[in-house]
């Protein structure tokens, strides 16, 4: 980034003109975008807190499951759910970095006005040099040597001022831009972003192998078994259970149907013989 005051080295009025507008449109956009990065910045805060509580919530509920499970799981869980809270111990730092934004715009305030202060000043000399200067081309042109000399006495010590007023608007603009290069805070947040991501990765790659070694542990897939086993066991004999109920069920409705047709029965067995014989 260049210093914006590099541009102040010619202090003719009408060039001196241009570049004080030029800075002050360049001060307003770094008062507005800082101020609307700071802003951003601190929704971002706010949104990985509740990242960090959520998962905070996430571990308190792992290790109450944990408690309900067999001791190679419990031990899996509670591993899981401790690597899990120590991650959200390194999101903490995200948390407090971006609040780093709010202390650099409340330290880079005075800057901004100092910088305003010295462009209303500077633009205040700058209008009195142009008068004066305005002042002596029209006693120039009416040639009373008196007076001349006094517009140019006049004319000289605007055109000093407005040149030391510049000056000063120099140093101010270099205190301004200095001030936001020695900044270090994009350097801050990237720094806290990549050790967060790096401790994280780290952990979840250890916990991603526990995980895994849980289904690979003979023991904890035996009790797994010996568990499906007996909910199949307990599964069929519900199933039988039902079955017998049905065939009673069957039983009991076949008798009274029998019960209710035995004479219609008995003339068809008597007719059948008959169409049998009339078949011959």
């Amino acid at each position: 980034m260049l210093y914006l005051t590099s541009c102040l080295v010619d202090y003719s009025p009408n060039v001196m003109d241009f570049q004080v507008k030029s800075l002050e449109q360049k001060v307003k956009h770094a008062k507005k975008h800082l101020g609307d990065i700071c802003n951003l910045m601190g929704s971002y805060t706010r949104k990985t807190a509740k990242l960090r509580d959520k998962a905070d919530q996430l571990v308190a509920q792992l290790f109450d499951y944990s408690s309900s499970e067999g001791p190679e799981l419990q031990m899996s869980l509670r591993n899981f759910a401790e690597d899990l809270a120590i991650v959200q111990d390194y999101r903490q730092a995200q948390v407090r970095n971006p609040a780093c934004w709010l202390l650099f715009l409340y330290n880079h305030r005075p800057f901004q006005l100092k910088a305003f202060v010295e462009l209303k000043r500077f633009r205040s000399d700058l209008n009195r040099e142009v008068k004066e200067l305005q002042k002596l081309d029209r006693i120039r042109l009416r040639n009373p040597a008196d007076r001349q000399s006094i517009a140019e006495v006049s004319a000289q010590k605007a055109s000093n001022n407005a040149q030391r007023g510049g000056r000063h608007l120099e140093e101010s603009f270099t205190d301004f831009q200095r001030q936001k290069l020695e900044h270090r805070i994009f350097t801050d947040f990237i720094t806290v972003e990549m050790l967060f991501h790096a401790k994280a990765l780290e952990i979840y790659t250890g916990t991603y192998h526990n995980l895994e070694a849980i289904n690979k542990d003979p023991e904890v897939f035996q009790t797994f078994k010996i568990i499906c086993l007996e909910e199949e066991e307990d599964e069929e004999e519900e199933v039988e259970e039902e079955e017998d109920e049905e065939e009673e069920v069957e039983e009991m409705c076949e008798s009274e149907v029998e019960e209710d047709q035995h004479t219609s029965r008995q003339s068809l067995a008597t007719k059948y013989p008959r169409i049998r014989r009339w078949q011959y």
